[in-house]
């Protein structure tokens, strides 16, 4: 019913300027109520309790993220698969790692305020270590990508290495999105941050 869907959106915007202004501790369910001109009552009609209405606003983002880094990382492994596509030049040129640059600051800078929600007002939640279990990810896709490009070339992974450049790759979207507003200027400085990683990454990951 529409009056359904517009009392859930209520709840959505104003649990989010909540969450925002205190965190998802601090978060009075009451006030949100409140704020959404709605009773208690309602706001467990839609949703379980205070984790489920922050889920709500922050998950479907950060699902969509993990989907935008994943498809990224099938046509990274796909490529390095092909016949001879390894022979006479670096993996990472093989793939257009802009456009996937620009796809991920796309996304997150749609959903800002998801996005500052699980980096900066998450504890509490089922959602504080969302960006450790993201790297976790990043790196395990990495580990399989250097594994195969280290058998072509003979060469070992160094797994400490893998492990810190993933972090830094991710720590390096965390301190744009702290920092840069702007999507269209984010995205010029995450392209020149990724271009500095992957010139190094081969040099950096291989024994």
């Amino acid at each position: 019913m529409k009056a359904d869907r517009e009392t859930r959106e209520l709840l959505l915007e104003s649990g989010k300027r909540e969450f925002l202004e205190k965190g998802y501790m601090k978060a009075s369910l009451r006030k949100i109520c409140a704020d959404a001109g709605v009773t208690t009552g309602a706001l467990y009609f839609f949703f379980k309790d205070k984790e489920d209405l922050f889920g709500a606003i922050a998950e479907p983002p950060l699902r969509e993220l993990t989907e935008i880094l994943k498809a990224h990382f099938s046509v990274d492994m796909e490529a390095i698969s092909q016949p001879h596509a390894l022979d006479g030049e670096n993996a990472h040129e093989l793939v257009d790692h802009d456009e996937f640059v620009f796809r991920l600051v796309h996304q997150i800078y749609g959903n800002y305020d998801a996005f500052i929600l699980l980096l900066t007002k998450s504890q509490g939640s089922k959602y504080e270590n969302c960006i450790d279990e993201l790297v976790d990810t990043i790196e395990q896709f990495y580990l399989a990508l250097s594994e195969n490009i280290g058998a072509h070339y003979g060469a070992k992974v160094n797994r400490y290495m893998l492990h810190w450049l993933t972090h830094m790759i991710v720590d390096s979207f965390i301190h744009l999105i702290s920092h840069e507003c702007d999507e269209e200027k984010a995205a010029q400085y995450m392209t020149k941050i990724m271009t500095f990683i992957l010139e190094g990454w081969q040099k950096a990951v291989f024994e």
